[in-house]
């Protein structure tokens, strides 16, 4: 089911489920507004049921894949071929973003105002990027479209990721410093922590406390900023963590069974 295909039949492929989908979202497009609430709603239900399903069900000893000996329900061999779904969900959520970010500097592109500039440079980087990295990535590509390729990737993309995210730290840096002045208890003991941690991560703090004798070791920075880190930290990322998925538990049933408001087409 769903094996894996080469050469034109891929494109026969791929050209066939874009003309389905474009067909589907014609016809979605022409029903009224409860008729596509409801549509979406029962195949969202029925998509979540069949993990559901697949998961809770009891299971049975059958041939799963290349191991005989796996457990698994009558479900449970349509896990994979359903799993296909989410790359194509993925593609059509970046395809949505990339349509937002087209529409919105195109409409500044055209204003021809001062910052139309940035507006070309997006198209000229997004569609040369990407033509240049298709390219290099085909069975029969050129070593010229290979090193253009990697040039842009390595030498220019990650290099730019690795300036914006430098230039954030000084963001994060004046954040945290009008979060550390003393105001009150809170604030104080942030404050306090803080140094802590950060003097137990680097040598010169640690140095700091290295002539105290090693039977008083819990007295060193370093071994403090380990019982902060394991001790009260990890505890409260744990709770933060469990609230988390609690809270996104409760989102996806909601989502799942249609009480979320502002879902499915509602006004």
């Amino acid at each position: 089911m769903l094996e894996p295909v080469k050469g034109g039949l891929w494109y026969a492929y791929v050209l066939g489920s874009l003309i389905l989908v474009a067909a589907l979202l014609a016809v979605l497009s022409l029903l009224p507004r409860r008729a596509k609430r409801y549509i979406v709603m029962t195949v969202t239900l029925l998509g979540g049921l069949f993990y559901a399903l697949e998961f809770f069900l009891p299971t049975h000893p059958m041939m799963v894949g290349d191991d005989p000996n796996a457990d698994g329900n009558f479900l449970t061999p349509f896990i994979v071929p359903m799993a296909n779904v989410l790359p194509a969900i993925s593609a059509c959520a970046v395809g949505l973003g990339v349509i937002n970010l087209f529409q919105l500097h195109g409409k500044r592109a055209l204003k021809r105002n001062a910052d139309s500039i940035n507006s070309i440079a997006f198209f000229v980087s997004c569609i040369g990027m990407a033509a240049v990295w298709i390219a290099s990535k085909q069975p029969q590509a050129s070593p010229l479209s290979k090193a253009l390729g990697k040039i842009l990737f390595e030498g220019a993309l990650q290099n730019l990721d690795a300036t914006m995210f430098s230039i954030i730290a000084f963001y994060i840096t004046s954040a945290a410093y009008r979060a550390f002045r003393v105001r009150s208890m809170e604030a104080t003991l942030l404050l306090a922590t803080a140094i802590i941690v950060m003097l137990g991560q680097i040598t010169i703090g640690q140095l700091l406390t290295a002539w105290i004798p090693p039977r008083y070791d819990f007295l060193h920075v370093e071994v403090i900023r380990n019982w902060i880190l394991t001790k009260i930290n990890a505890p409260a990322t744990r709770a933060i963590a469990i609230g988390l998925g609690i809270g996104s538990l409760a989102v996806g049933l909601r989502i799942w069974l249609g009480l979320e408001r502002g879902s499915y087409f509602d006004e």
